[in-house]
């Protein structure tokens, strides 16, 4: 017989419990989860969510995980340390907990146990249904005390299944697609939209399935005179993980009219380091006629033969600017003879001009 997948008091397990219609709670204090990224939280009373998640002197913590690309798998991990005796429920729900219209696809409870074991951990493996219209799942953990723990998710899978142990020798994994649990459809929400990063002379991260929005600001007293010199406005963008021999979109959207100059540098290697490459510089500007949320669209691949991960994307401006940056690695089916709302031409193929596959062989491989 199998041993539970966690060495603890009991475990329950309810799919598609409710469809929540209520009066409005608390304002929302998500702990966001994105794509291969983690982060810790304490549960906590006074988050005012629904009694649906149990009463109100329970301790919360509420994870909103994503953005997620439809159709795709994904690995979420628990992380805390057992032996603290403390009960928990943790509920995956389609749709902010805190609004009036979420549904949960299954709820788990279990507890932390009494056998001492620092740094355990609890995985989850799911799937997000291509049919899905949002990009974002929520985890509501409860517990009965408060609570440390750290959740991270990622698509870049570990190999692990339901027949893994860790190394107390528990069985630890628990896959939602093995148990018809997920695909998770997600329909209650929007999709992505851009995290908002404060202007800084640090680099901006955009991931595959992410949007950063971001202005450009002064203060690069590092940045070189190739690239414009330390006088000039900039963000950079960095872009990746980014999959050898894969072809991707990245799609730049702002406010046109504003009349601002600016460039873009594709850069193979950090532009704070000394050893970097640009792949293509292009020059131009937002015009003077007024178009809300204009787009501007990139295709390019990297080539197969990269031993690196990330690409580089250095904006300059003659003035300050609000901008967005948005990368996936699922194609929309645009090409350079694609018009947009307004009938103008907005898609740059590098492949098509030769300027890419873009061979990364300067920094990291993740």
């Amino acid at each position: 017989m199998r041993r539970p997948s966690v060495p603890f008091l009991f475990v329950m397990v309810v799919i598609g419990l409710a469809v929540a219609g209520s009066s409005a709670f608390a304002a929302a204090g998500y702990v966001d989860v994105p794509v291969n990224g983690s982060r810790q939280a304490d549960t906590a009373t006074g988050a005012g969510l629904p009694s649906f998640f149990g009463p109100s002197d329970y301790n919360h913590a509420v994870f909103r995980l994503g953005p997620f690309a439809a159709g795709k798998r994904y690995e979420l991990t628990l992380t805390f340390d057992a032996g603290t005796d403390i009960g928990y429920g943790m509920s995956w729900v389609d749709g902010d907990p805190w609004g009036k219209d979420f549904a949960s696809f299954v709820g788990i409870g279990t507890g932390t146990g009494t056998r001492e074991m620092k740094g355990k951990e609890s995985k989850f493996l799911f799937s997000v249904d291509a049919k899905s219209t949002a990009s974002f799942l929520y985890l509501v953990v409860s517990s009965n005390k408060p609570w440390k723990l750290t959740v991270g998710v990622s698509d870049r899978m570990t190999g692990k299944t339901r027949d893994s142990q860790d190394q107390w020798g528990y069985y630890y994994v628990t896959d939602f697609d093995v148990d018809r649990t997920s695909p998770f459809l997600l329909t209650r929400g929007q999709a992505a939209a851009p995290v908002a990063e404060a202007p800084s002379s640090g680099y901006v991260d955009v991931a595959p399935g992410q949007a950063k929005k971001t202005a450009t600001a002064s203060g690069w007293t590092w940045m070189p005179t190739y690239l414009g010199g330390p006088d000039q406005l900039y963000a950079v963008f960095r872009l990746g993980p980014l999959a050898a021999g894969k072809r991707y979109e990245a799609t730049l959207t702002f406010d046109a009219g504003t009349d601002i100059g600016y460039g873009m540098s594709w850069l193979d290697g950090d532009p704070k380091g000394k050893d970097f490459a640009s792949f293509l510089g292009i020059g131009t500007g937002t015009g003077t006629r007024e178009m809300k949320g204009k787009e501007s669209k990139f295709l390019f691949t990297v080539d197969a033969k990269s031993t690196a991960s990330f690409l580089y994307l250095v904006v300059r401006t003659s003035k300050p600017w609000d901008l967005a940056m948005a990368l996936s690695d699922r194609l929309s089916g645009v090409t350079k003879d694609t018009q947009d709302k307004w009938g103008y031409y907005y898609v740059s193929d590098f492949d098509v001009d030769r300027y890419s596959p873009f061979l990364l062989t300067r920094g990291p491989a993740q």
